[in-house]
């Protein structure tokens, strides 16, 4: 399967910050990647804080410590309840971080497997071929590919074992994109590293970085969001900024002027809870439960029924969805978790990756559609042509592309509908 361009967003950690208590990867939530709510945003929509005899038939998205899973392209890893890390699939370039040397023929890994060495993960993101932890304290280690310093060491050497990011010491969220990493920092301010050809890193520059640079013009974040070519950052009380590539209008800012997003601009959103970046669009959740998406459509990435395959460079309301939970982007599609617990996807399905069971090799979805067989999700995480979701019982299903087992489940065999990751969790 060819490399496309990448996408990922953001996690963060309520072990580093108690004020992002409310987050995907952390000790007390679910599942990226990668989500983050805003700081100050308190129980999530829906959820107040004395309902415990709840009878509505909603699955609460915020409970109790959850396994949080975060997806490269062909690889993918769990920050486990115990604050060890799980990885699988592809191990070409170190992804799996199980510290083995390069050379000779690497084995794909079918089923999940340990990290060495990692016991205080409070956070996780995959680019796409490279992994980051955050670690109780606030550094941040890496592992995978470094071809542009996405590895943040000073080097552009991979390793198939963590390595500390240089500098980094009161993180609380990273984000993974295809070659770029970024961390949110405790003081809410945002450092990213690695590839910077589209200005992604936000440091008013298109020189790439194998050291952490602070994004300009960002105070008060919330969260970030890392992608191929552009990163979106959540800020303030629900506002959205972006910079980067804006070629295919995934800045959100209503044009497609290509020298819009060297350093950041603000979208029109508002109320926003959680920012999602992908390969060439952007998904935000507000808390009203309903989902905009603003970029590429050829593939019906923006899932708001329009079989137009030009790009739009606002935000705009994905088709029947006005209760979402959680949202989370893909290279081509987008899937959401609704407050019933049902997962809605929309774009390309050509490898099963909407989990609606048979499909075309060509096949797009331009609204969204129901995954078959998925009930009382947690969370979604979406990666290279493929879709994890966190159950309400801590287990973990995936479907989509599996040819190098970057499903989990000991084969290689694509899955279309829901199958379980093993040994999860």
């Amino acid at each position: 399967m060819p490399l496309r361009s990448w996408f990922v967003v953001a996690l963060a950690s309520a072990g580093a910050l108690v004020a992002c208590n409310a987050i995907i990867g952390v000790e007390d939530v679910k599942l990226k990647q990668s989500f983050v709510p805003r700081a100050d945003s308190g129980p999530p929509p829906g959820d107040d804080d004395d309902d415990d005899d709840d009878d509505s038939g909603e699955v609460p998205f915020d409970e109790t410590e959850r396994p949080t899973i975060a997806l490269g392209y062909n690889h993918g890893c769990a920050r486990m309840l115990d604050s060890t890390v799980r990885c699988w699939g592809d191990n070409g370039a170190g992804q799996i971080g199980d510290g083995e040397p390069f050379g000779g023929t690497r084995e794909n890994v079918l089923r999940p497997k340990s990290v060495p060495n990692v016991s205080d993960a409070i956070a996780i993101a995959s680019g796409l071929a490279h992994t980051c932890i955050v670690r109780k304290g606030g550094a941040v280690s890496c592992w995978g590919v470094n071809s542009f310093g996405q590895l943040g060491d000073g080097t552009t050497n991979r390793s198939s074992a963590p390595v500390d990011v240089i500098g980094i010491t009161n993180a609380v969220a990273v984000s993974g994109g295809n070659s770029t990493t970024c961390a949110l920092l405790a003081d809410k301010t945002i450092s990213c590293w690695g590839y910077n050809g589209s200005g992604n890193l936000g440091d008013g520059t298109k020189t790439s970085s194998s050291r952490p640079v602070k994004v300009k013009g960002v105070s008060n974040a919330k969260a970030v969001a890392a992608a191929a070519d552009h990163t979106c950052a959540l800020v303030g009380d629900g506002d959205v900024v972006c910079w980067g590539s804006n070629a295919t209008g995934q800045l959100g800012i209503g044009s497609d002027d290509a020298g819009a997003g060297i350093g950041p601009v603000k979208l029109s959103l508002s109320d926003v809870t959680q920012v999602v970046a992908a390969a060439k669009f952007a998904c935000a959740l507000e808390a009203s439960g309903r989902v905009y998406c603003w970029g590429a459509n050829d593939k019906g990435q923006l899932g708001n029924g329009a079989a137009s395959p030009e790009p739009n460079p606002s935000p705009i309301l994905v088709s029947d969805v006005t209760d979402a939970k959680h949202v989370w982007a893909g290279i081509d599609h987008a899937c959401a978790v609704r407050a019933t617990g049902a997962v809605m996807c929309w774009g390309f399905a050509g490898q099963g990756q909407l989990g609606i069971g048979a499909v075309e090799a060509n096949d797009k979805k331009d609204a969204p559609v129901q995954a078959r067989g998925v009930v009382a999700a947690r969370a979604v995480a979406t990666g290279g042509d493929r879709t994890c979701v966190v159950l309400a019982d801590d287990k973990a299903v995936c479907f989509g592309a599996n040819t190098l087992g970057q499903l989990g489940n000991g084969s290689t065999d694509r899955a279309l509908t829901a199958t379980p990751i093993s040994d999860f969790p």
